[in-house]
Order: C-alpha cells, then sequence, then structure tokens
C-alpha cells in the first residue's frame, strides 16, 4: 500500500511541467554498508554504466557513479569514499543525468552553503545587546501656548541627551528603551525675555534596519517611539511644572562602523512632537505644544 502511493506520487510529480529538467525516482534498496543504493531507472532512461549523476533531498545533495545498469534498474555507488548514502528504501529522491547540470548544481549547493554561513556569521554579530549615546541639536518647526499670542513667541532651540539600551532580534528589527533630557529655551516678545525649558522623558522606539551597503559595515535605518516624564519652565520670576508627551518622533539615520573599532558611529535626521502640561505655582495651568527637527550624532556600542 505505501509503495503504490509513492509511485502514484512520483507519478503525479512527473506529470508536472516544473520538473522538466529533473526527474523523481524512488529508492528501490540500500546495501548493508550504505554504499551503493539501486534505483528503477536503467538503459530505457538512458543511464549509462560509469555515468555520473546528482542525487538531491530537501537536505543534502551528492554525486554517484552508476556501477552497474540493466533496461530498468541502475546500481549506483558514492564517488566519495568515505561517505555513506543517505537514503532510506522507498525514499523519492531528485536525480539528475546532465553532468553539465551536475557540476552547476554542486557549485550553487557549495555557493548556497556559503552565502548561508555568511548570514549566520553576520546575524550571530548583530542580534545582541547594545548601549546608544546621542547628542542632538533640536530647532522648532512650530510651537504654540495656551492663552499667549502666537506673534510673541520667538524660535525655540535647544539640546537634547538620550541614552538607550536596545536588543536586536533578527537582521532588520530592534526594539530600545531608554532616558532623555532635554533643554531648551525660546525667545519671548512683549516683554523681550528668554524662556528656558527643562524635561526628562522615559522612551521607547523601534528601529528597523536596511541591508548593509555592498562590501561595507554600514546601513541606513528607520526609527519610530515615543516617551513620557516631566517638564519645567521658568517664566521670570515663576516656574511651572508638569508632565510632557512625547508622541511620536521619527528618525532616519546612517549607522557606520569604523576600521578597526568595537564601536559605530550614528548620524540622523529626526522630527518629533511634544505635549507639555504645566502649573504654576499659583495654579495656573498652561499647555504648550511643539513639534521639532533635529540633527543627532551618537555613538553605539
Amino acid at each position: 500500500m505505501r509503495k503504490s502511493f509513492l509511485l502514484f506520487i512520483l507519478c503525479l510529480a512527473l506529470s508536472t511541467p516544473v520538473f522538466a529538467n529533473e526527474n523523481l525516482v524512488i529508492v528501490q534498496s540500500v546495501s548493508k554498508q550504505a554504499k551503493t543504493f539501486v534505483i528503477r531507472k536503467g538503459r530505457d532512461a538512458g543511464v549509462s554504466q560509469g555515468q555520473v549523476s546528482l542525487f538531491s533531498t530537501s537536505d543534502i545533495s551528492f554525486t554517484a557513479r552508476a556501477k552497474e545498469v540493466t533496461r530498468h534498474y541502475s546500481l549506483w555507488t558514492m564517488l566519495d569514499k568515505e561517505a555513506t548514502v543517505p537514503f532510506k528504501r522507498d525514499e523519492i529522491v531528485t536525480f539528475t543525468s546532465s553532468l553539465e547540470r551536475v557540476w552547476n548544481e554542486v557549485i550553487i549547493t557549495k555557493l548556497k552553503e556559503v552565502e548561508a554561513q555568511k548570514e549566520e556569521n553576520f546575524l550571530r554579530s548583530v542580534t545582541r545587546s547594545y548601549l546608544s549615546f546621542r547628542t542632538s541639536y533640536s530647532r522648532s518647526l512650530s510651537q504654540s501656548t495656551s492663552e499667549v499670542q502666537a506673534e510673541t513667541l520667538g524660535p525655540r532651540s535647544g539640546v537634547h541627551l538620550e541614552a538607550l539600551y536596545s536588543n536586536r532580534l533578527n537582521r532588520n528589527l530592534e526594539f530600545g528603551a531608554g532616558l532623555r533630557y532635554d533643554t531648551d529655551s525660546y525667545e519671548g516678545t512683549n516683554p523681550e525675555r528668554i524662556i528656558p525649558s527643562t524635561r526628562y522623558f522615559l522612551i521607547g522606539d523601534v528601529t528597523y534596519h536596511f541591508n548593509d551597503f555592498r562590501n561595507s559595515r554600514s546601513h541606513l535605518y528607520a526609527g519610530l517611539g515615543g516617551g513620557i516624564g516631566r517638564s519645567s519652565t521658568e517664566v521670570g520670576d515663576n516656574v511651572k511644572t508638569g508632565s510632557a508627551t512625547l508622541l511620536p518622533y521619527f528618525r532616519f539615520g546612517y549607522e557606520t562602523v569604523p576600521k578597526e573599532s568595537f564601536f559605530s558611529l550614528l548620524i540622523e535626521l529626526q522630527i518629533e512632537s511634544i505635549v507639555a502640561s504645566e502649573i504654576f505655582t499659583e495654579g495656573e495651568e498652561q499647555e504648550t505644544g511643539m513639534v521639532n527637527s533635529k540633527l543627532s550624532v551618537g555613538l553605539r556600542f
């Protein structure tokens, strides 16, 4: 019953165009020493004694030589004298008779093995934990403060410092969390004065790493994240404090590893939205919203 089912599957596969350049055969028997095996393909199928062909499964490929050939069957022996036949009786394998195709497939198989090993080594080196430090110069694109006329708000600029611990899960995705400190100020008019603010954030983000440029240890990446924290602003002799929300921020960056270095260099462009809800010591609440553009540089270990 089992052999009849396997023969049905074989006939069905052979009738499908996708196997036009290859043949599927059933292993009829394997010697006790696993040095030779027999397939149902002989002179009628174009097999000749001494012929070298490629046999493959989804896991392994090897070449074998036809030692004995009858009309309907052929006995094959492995070219590698130290190797043993990896097949079992009644197993379906791929048989390729063209010598040119045999060596092409062997070469392709070896190349795939090399590429797979390179990919494994690359993933082993990048899928780990990282610690990143960034310094950013920010400039507001827009801002608003409740109960304050827009024309009295001058340009806002500042410096932001960030430390992030992250874990890269695979070739592309990385998740991180960290701390951020902001200090910035804007020029108020009517009356003219400098109004400084400081903010502390707990942040989290996800980063997508694009593939490395060819023959380099450099690549582009994009990140998306947010944060919550505290905000404080000095307005003359008054101080207002409260909560701040950083949501969202987006960054697009370039990462490169200097030659023979244990760290990488980060260069980024960022855009973000911040909303701070602060209360004066007298009890009056004021909400400030801003959209910042930023240029960042950093180190990643």
